[in-house]
């Protein structure tokens, strides 16, 4: 699968450890620790999928979970900002394919979204 965001659209790569790394520092504002979490663990089809209560644990600081709502907060707060979308939650991460796109990597069905439909158009 090549990379393609539309004629004159230029586009660059990221290290997706880094963005791993980013999430879990506390320093950052959590809908950029979000934002962080969707593009360091995103799929090939831009879908960041975490077991229940992973996200909280990623979000957290001290050691301490993040509480649910303080998640559920912090992914609506991501999504009025766009950097994930609409369809994103606490289980799974969405970046539309005009925000990210991966050459790489198994096409793994994601549990959630199994329809697709976000990933391939603007939301």
């Amino acid at each position: 699968m090549g990379i393609n965001f539309g004629h004159d659209r230029p586009w660059g790569g990221v290290n997706q450890r880094e963005y791993q790394r980013k999430a879990k520092e506390a320093a950052h504002p959590l809908a950029y620790r979000v934002h962080f979490a969707a593009l360091g663990w995103a799929d090939r089809n831009g879908h960041a999928a975490f077991d229940s209560g992973r996200l909280a644990r990623l979000l957290g600081k001290d050691g301490k979970d993040l509480s649910d709502q303080s998640v559920n907060n912090a992914i609506a707060r991501a999504k009025k900002l766009d950097l994930v979308s609409p369809r994103s939650g606490a289980a799974c991460l969405v970046l539309p394919s005009y925000l990210f796109q991966k050459g790489k990597g198994a096409p793994v069905p994601c549990r959630l979204h199994r329809d697709r439909r976000d990933c391939m158009s603007r939301v």
